[in-house]
């Protein structure tokens, strides 16, 4: 992508993220939805399931350990504190106030979808972006994004 083309989203980085990605591909891919390669194939060729899969992994242990250190209580409850921090509703949230929606690539099929399922493609371009924030910063700087906009909600 053109520099112009990729200004939004290092300006929507360091606005959110406090950042500029090095590789800002890797956040572009996050919220690039399979259908949107679809629609364009000749000039795009990744979308961000490999990414959400990565990001669901690094969610999954930054929120169990910081659950773990925090508090006291038995395994069966810390697993259901974890499992309401990490539903789909809980981070489509963290990716709707963040304001991922202006810059997700997807289908005009999806953009006009139901709200069901554009809940669920914001819930996987925010695991996606964990991912590509973890690619591009590390493990710290993943946990201080999900701390900011997931555990926060635990306050």
């Amino acid at each position: 992508m053109s520099g112009m083309q990729t200004a939004p989203y290092q300006d929507f980085a360091l606005k959110n993220f406090g950042f500029e990605f090095k590789n800002i591909d890797l956040l572009i891919t996050a919220l690039t939805h399979r259908s949107y390669v679809n629609e364009h194939k000749k000039s795009v060729s990744e979308h961000n399931e490999r990414l959400e899969f990565l990001g669901d992994a690094v969610l999954e242990l930054v929120v169990t350990d910081s659950l773990f250190r925090n508090h006291s209580e038995p395994e069966g409850i810390l697993t259901s504190w974890r499992a309401s921090l990490v539903r789909t509703e809980s981070i489509s949230e963290a990716g709707q106030s963040l304001g991922f929606e202006p810059l997700m690539r997807m289908s005009k099929g999806e953009k006009n979808g139901s709200t069901r399922a554009r809940e669920q493609i914001l819930a996987n371009a925010f695991e996606a972006v964990i991912g590509s924030i973890y690619l591009e910063r590390g493990y710290e700087d993943a946990a201080v994004f999900i701390e900011k906009h997931i555990l926060s909600k635990t306050d």
